[in-house]
């Protein structure tokens, strides 16, 4: 079987195993489902229990000497199909692998798997290991890279496979999500001097977050990443016409760069409030984070650049793909910030497709790429792991 026809049948067998929010088993059958692969092929593996029934996969590949230590990780679940046609009937149309999950990130975790049940065939000839990590939950709070973590992971290099093109990511936004509850007076809508009203306080928030906080934080871009953006996502307020609205919401949705600190993003919206109180004490409003990002940091990925494991990584994709070596940013978070944080390994985004195929209704990812992905992994795999070059 070829390298494409493997990565390609793999990958189509775990889109057809459900496995997100909505489904009863959460993605605990793609978890049993990689855990019975990986010990057919030989591969040692433990299911890492996560709350709620859930569970990690976890994998390790140990060669015959101490070594470095790489580690692949993919997220176990997706989306929910969201009215995707077919969504668990996996099918190949020209040169693209559609399905749920085929860019996000089952494509991935299909490469990844391909190179651990590899490398486990050539252990004899290894320093070091090579550990695979599927995650639960990814898409709704990350409490699989959340145990894992808090399970005294070690590793040198990191690289999850969310889609970057192929492309070696070492750099992504952090996410806020923060409300500013505004209070203001009940009166009839007759009579509106007689009240105070919310919504009005929260009209004029909009207004100094378009007008000032915007601005500011265009004014200071990252290389990669651009400017740290102020999203004005959800207003709501108010009960009826004829009434003075005593309450209003404003949700923000902020992502913030490195450089910036977790406590810094919240206080810059409070001095915003602080502002307009100070001008009206008429105001009263609440500034707090929503549940969504506040059940942990959700802070940014920033590997440094002159990480020679980094540069091993980007110099085999140039030369597997034809660009340029140099690393980039991309705008959307993954588990690898959280990863990063809480151990200190140096971590980066590398995985086959486009993040625009991503939850889309005909989500679909490159077979070239699912190719390309396999041989990329396996060459960074072997080329730490002491075992030669891999092609």
């Amino acid at each position: 079987m070829s390298g494409r026809d493997a990565v390609v049948g793999l990958a189509s067998e775990l889109l057809a195993v459900e496995g997100h929010e909505d489904h009863p088993a959460n993605e605990l059958d793609v978890a049993q489902f990689v855990a019975r692969w990986l010990r057919n092929s030989g591969v040692s593996v433990e299911l890492q229990p996560v709350e709620s029934g859930r569970a990690n996969v976890v994998a390790v590949v140990r060669g015959q000497r101490p070594g470095p230590v790489l580690l692949l990780n993919a997220h176990l679940d997706t989306v929910p199909p969201y009215g995707m046609t077919d969504a668990l009937r996996p099918r190949v149309r020209g040169e693209r692998l559609y399905g749920r999950g085929a860019v996000d990130m089952k494509g991935a975790m299909a490469a990844m798997l391909l190179v651990v049940r590899d490398v486990a065939a050539r252990s004899a000839e290894l320093s070091g290991e090579l550990v695979f990590a599927g995650v639960a939950g990814e898409e709704n709070g990350s409490p699989g890279m959340q145990e894992l973590v808090r399970n005294g992971l070690r590793a040198d290099f990191a690289v999850v496979g969310e889609p970057t093109g192929l492309r070696v990511a070492r750099a992504h936004k952090g996410a806020m999500w923060i409300e500013v509850r505004f209070t203001g007076v009940a009166a009839h809508g007759s009579t509106p001097e007689r009240g105070v009203n919310a919504i009005h306080h929260a009209a004029e928030f909009v207004e100094l977050v378009r007008r000032d906080l915007a601005p500011r934080l265009r004014a200071a871009p990252h290389p990669l990443l651009g400017p740290a953006t102020i999203n004005v996502g959800v207003v709501n307020g108010g009960d009826r016409p004829p009434m003075v609205p005593a309450h209003c919401v404003v949700q923000l949705d902020r992502r913030w760069l490195p450089g910036e600190t977790y406590p810094g993003v919240l206080t810059q919206v409070r001095e915003l409030v602080d502002e307009m109180s100070g001008a009206d004490p008429g105001v009263q409003a609440s500034v707090s984070e929503l549940p969504a990002t506040s059940s942990f940091p959700h802070v940014p990925l920033d590997c440094p650049e002159d990480n020679a494991h980094l540069r091993h990584l980007a110099g085999i994709c140039a030369r597997r793909l034809g660009y340029d070596a140099e690393p980039v940013g991309v705008q959307f978070w993954t588990d690898g910030a959280l990863l990063a944080d809480r151990t200190g390994i140096p971590t980066v985004v590398c995985g086959p497709g486009d993040i625009a195929q991503a939850h889309s209704l005909e989500e679909w990812v490159s077979v070239d790429q699912l190719e390309a992905a396999t041989a990329i992994y396996r060459q960074l795999a072997y080329g730490m792991l002491a075992a030669g070059d891999a092609r």
